[in-house]
């Protein structure tokens, strides 16, 4: 039944392993008429011993928990605690992640990049028994791509006017299909995104870098392929005798494909990311994004909107524009 939220405030029990994310939402709560944060947990039993103490209303659930226990964790809980309810709080876009979330016995949906702008009003909906979704994912399914998901990449239709008039924003890969994590995933959880996304669009986009947020989705930074391997790469790799040493670099070869792999990979991407070295705004010319990356000699700029990142443009779709004007196609 809906949630009485005249008679008092809108009971939160805030749940997930990665304490800044905690703070982030902590802070965007603080404050606000109606709500008020009675307990906070970091996995399954916790979450159900905060709850019993705290009797919540509603429960915010990071689905990203460690091991990628997100999904198990929400069918504990909501099995657990059938009258809560539960507001997942996920980085994937992809539909069937969504519907199984749904599945799993969430009330809502909310993509961690919208949250700043879309928390208040999802809390708000599922206390009054609504089902919450993040608008983006609204917006897919109106365009008739549900169905079909996970879907292929949007290339642009065939325009009257030349390719100099288009925009970034024509060409740019959405954020919500552009691969991208939080900080504090390790360089297996990177690979894994990588290699999903590079299934969910069958060949038709390679994603050859992730991009990477902080807990209140502003950009730090890029993560690479080169960045993972070096990032796996044994420490006294670095040596620069090692080499002359040993030209094979058989010993190299020995560890990193042994299992010091394995343990490198659980490593933090912030250790390793890249610095983003410059950006492009969505509204701007091809022409403008074709200049930086070659000045700042790159191969992929994120695009903002309104001071948001709202996707990625790569060489590779500017380069097409080039040479069907080039071969006259």
């Amino acid at each position: 039944m809906p949630i009485d939220t005249a008679a008092r405030p809108i009971a939160l029990l805030l749940a997930g392993s990665h304490e800044p994310l905690r703070q982030s939402v902590r802070s965007l709560l603080s404050g606000q008429p109606g709500l008020r944060i009675v307990a906070e947990a970091t996995d399954a039993v916790s979450i159900l011993a905060a709850a019993g103490q705290s009797n919540p209303d509603l429960l915010l659930l990071d689905m990203e928990m460690p091991g990628g226990s997100g999904l198990e964790v929400l069918r504990q809980v909501r099995a657990a605690l059938p009258e809560v309810k539960i507001l997942a709080l996920a980085i994937h876009s992809d539909r069937r992640f969504v519907r199984e979330t749904r599945k799993a016995g969430a009330d809502g949906y909310l993509l961690k990049y919208q949250a700043h702008e879309e928390l208040l009003a999802a809390i708000r909906q599922v206390a009054a028994q609504g089902y919450y979704v993040s608008p983006v994912l609204l917006a897919d399914a109106a365009a008739g791509e549900a169905s079909s998901w996970p879907r292929k990449i949007r290339t642009p239709e065939k325009e009257v006017h030349m390719p100099y008039q288009k925009k970034v924003k024509d060409l740019m890969i959405p954020l919500e299909d552009y691969p991208h994590i939080p900080y504090w995933f390790t360089l297996r959880q990177a690979m894994a995104i990588v290699r999903e996304a590079a299934i969910k669009f069958e060949g038709t986009f390679e994603p050859r870098a992730v991009l990477v947020f902080d807990e209140k989705y502003q950009l730090m930074g890029m993560l690479t392929l080169r960045d993972v391997v070096r990032g796996l790469e044994p420490k006294f790799a670095e040596d620069k005798g090692l080499i002359k040493a040993d030209p094979s670099l058989a010993v190299l070869m020995g560890d990193m494909f042994g299992p010091g792999m394995k343990e490198a990979s659980q490593r933090p991407v912030s250790e390793v990311m890249s610095p983003i070295k410059v950006t492009v705004n969505g509204d701007d010319p091809i022409t403008k994004a074709l200049f930086l990356m070659i000045k700042e000699n790159v191969g992929m700029m994120p695009v903002l909107q309104d001071n948001k990142v709202v996707g990625m443009v790569r060489m590779n779709e500017l380069f097409k524009e080039i040479s069907d004007i080039v071969l006259g196609e």
